[in-house]
């Protein structure tokens, strides 16, 4: 599927655009410090995200073998909320080239938009804090539609509201959540190596794996 000179670019955003992983922790380690349970390292976080906050908390109880039932993990995601809220960007950065290339596209006149499975009140935070959020035309969160990704809703969702056509859009991502709903919407997948994935098989699907964020430049430059 030819995914140079497309219009349109649709990013995942935790392990795509910013390293969230370190705030994550942060405030994993909040809520299991409430319950005094040992904390979770940044290697063990990275594996576990882009699922969104609930279902980061039930892997992070899985893998840690604590007992819970679902009104525990209700007050247990209320915790990891209340603190991730508040310092949602203590420790998180953009990836190298992000704002810049994003700058680039831009100005080369391509539509920006973010599909993510985070809340979105918070991404639009976080990506306001970055100051990043003034470059997106528009930006679908985990609660937006009645289906998140991996469900290609979020996507054809983006592109009947900003008018766009599958053939003039690419999704930009880093997990297999991102990959099949770019497979259910019909649309090319490109896929970050540096992002949030314990499944490396999923470069095998991709139509593009890339290692550098400056890399999408070359997609519009390319006939």
């Amino acid at each position: 599927m030819p995914i140079t000179n497309r219009k349109m670019m649709l990013f995942d955003l935790d392990g795509t655009l910013v390293d969230t992983a370190p705030d994550f922790r942060n405030s994993v380690n909040y809520m299991l410090e409430h319950y005094s349970e040992p904390p979770v390292t940044l290697e063990e976080i990275r594996d576990w995200v882009g699922y969104g906050g609930r279902e980061l908390i039930r892997r992070t109880m899985l893998a840690k073998k604590i007992e819970f039932d679902d009104a525990k993990l209700d007050t247990m995601l209320e915790l990891f909320l209340s603190h991730y809220t508040e310092n949602i960007d203590d420790d998180s950065k953009l990836y190298d080239n992000v704002k810049e290339t994003l700058v680039f596209l831009k100005d080369n006149n391509i539509t920006l938009s973010v599909c993510t499975n985070k809340d979105e009140k918070l991404s639009n935070t976080l990506l306001e804090k970055l100051d990043v959020l003034h470059l997106f035309d528009y930006l679908v969160g985990a609660h937006t539609f009645e289906k998140r990704k991996p469900h290609p809703m979020p996507i054809l969702k983006t592109l009947e509201h900003l008018n766009m056509s599958k053939d003039e859009a690419v999704m930009i991502g880093d997990s297999i959540t991102d990959l099949k709903s770019a497979q259910g919407a019909g649309i090319p997948i490109v896929l970050v190596d540096y992002g949030y994935t314990d499944n490396k098989d999923i470069y095998n699907e991709a139509d593009l794996v890339i290692s550098n964020f400056s890399k999408l430049k070359e997609l519009i430059r390319s006939s």
